[in-house]
């Protein structure tokens, strides 16, 4: 059964902005320096193009408060939310391009420093133009009674102030500025549910605050053009569930496992795809393995590891996949530093050179080696 957002991708490619809310740090700056590598890999995936192809991040924030904030922090505040845009190298000289919907949002699903995806329908300084901007837009015809394509989807609408506060918000000081779920206005979703009024009406389906098919927002404070604007964008894409292959919910863990954000990043700095064949060098548990069957299900996975059955257990790495309905890796026990090992790799997917290697090699610190002055790395190269 088709989903609305299967739906929605069919449609013409999308000329609209796209903005994305990327996901939040326990550490500041301990995963933003990739976001863009790793967006940029994904969509490079998806479209099959070559490097020339370049994406545009555009912040959609900008601090102006009262509230003291180091540097760092109003660097991490107005780098949250960005826009997105694409083009391409023609003879020395920059040309915006359209992505297709499904592309962007295929990219999303795939990128674990992505927290949703948005498409602006319509911006205004007034609250009261977004209706019938929307309106003209299109940006919600499939939700219509009688469009014959979503019209039965459950909808709900959410306001987030990133502005400055109403006076009769009761937000205290610590929350002031923020861009997570905290910056929620109760006060602008009331007042935007009343300037919205002629266009959900128009909705075929009911509303649901728990488990919406289709999430609307109302973004007032982003900035557009160097100026604050109200947004109102549809969520059209969410970031990868990577806490289902976190070590905490696998059988097979190793002393230094890699943590599923890294896994995840990892392969789309890769650009792996659905054909490739994918070689880990230093499978350990197989974390950036299962990154990659989720990212790319029907691609071929080949893992070699040294360690023996008793350090790293083969049958439950084999269902870790499996239990996750995802397509288990062939594992090669040996030294990946050693030609026979390599070609032993080689010939399990028929003999063929593998599309990527991706890897995260033993350093030698915490987990010993018992290689000699090289590292495993060195010696692999």
């Amino acid at each position: 059964k088709e989903t609305p957002a299967m739906i929605w991708e069919q449609h013409d490619v999308s000329s609209r902005k796209l903005l994305v809310h990327w996901r939040g740090e326990k550490d500041a700056g301990y995963s933003k320096p990739f976001r863009h590598l790793e967006f940029q890999g994904a969509i490079e995936a998806e479209l099959d193009l070559p490097c020339s192809f370049s994406t545009t991040f555009t912040n959609a924030l900008d601090y102006t408060g009262e509230e003291f904030m180091p540097e760092v922090n109003i660097e991490h505040f107005n780098e949250a939310m960005q826009y997105v845009s694409f083009s391409h190298d023609k003879n020395g000289t920059e040309q915006s391009i359209t992505v297709s919907r499904g592309s962007v949002i295929r990219t999303a699903q795939r990128c674990s420093l992505i927290h949703a995806l948005y498409e602006v329908i319509a911006s205004s300084d007034n609250l009261d133009d977004l209706a019938d901007l929307a309106l003209e837009s299109g940006g919600f015809e499939d939700l219509y009674k009688g469009s014959g394509e979503n019209e039965n989807s459950t909808w709900c609408f959410r306001a987030r102030n990133y502005g400055e506060l109403p006076e009769n918000e009761n937000v205290d000081l610590g929350r002031v500025k923020r861009y997570s779920s905290r910056a929620r206005s109760m006060g602008m979703e009331k007042q935007g549910l009343k300037a919205l009024t002629n266009l959900l009406i128009r909705f075929g389906g009911k509303v649901d605050l728990q488990n919406p098919q289709v999430k609307i927002y109302i973004f007032d404070g982003l900035s557009e053009g160097g100026n604050p604007r109200k947004i109102l964008a549809r969520q059209i894409a969410t970031g990868p569930k990577t806490s289902s292959i976190s070590p905490a919910e696998r059988i097979c863990i190793t002393n230094t496992p890699l943590e599923p954000i890294a896994a995840f990043s990892l392969c789309n700095v890769a650009r792996i795809r659905n054909r490739d064949k994918i070689l880990d060098p230093y499978a350990g548990s197989c974390a950036t393995l299962l990154a990659a069957a989720m990212i790319a299900p029907s691609a071929e996975t080949v893992g070699i590891e040294i360690a023996h059955n008793g350090l790293v257990n083969r049958d439950d790495i084999i269902q870790d996949f499996r239990s996750r309905s995802l397509k288990p890796p062939k594992l090669i026990c040996g030294d990946s530093t050693k030609l026979c090992i390599r070609e032993e790799a080689t010939k399990s997917v028929g003999g063929v050179p593998f599309d990527a290697c991706v890897a995260d090699p033993p350093y030698g610190i915490r987990e010993s080696t018992n290689y000699n002055e090289n590292s495993p790395l060195e010696e692999l190269f």
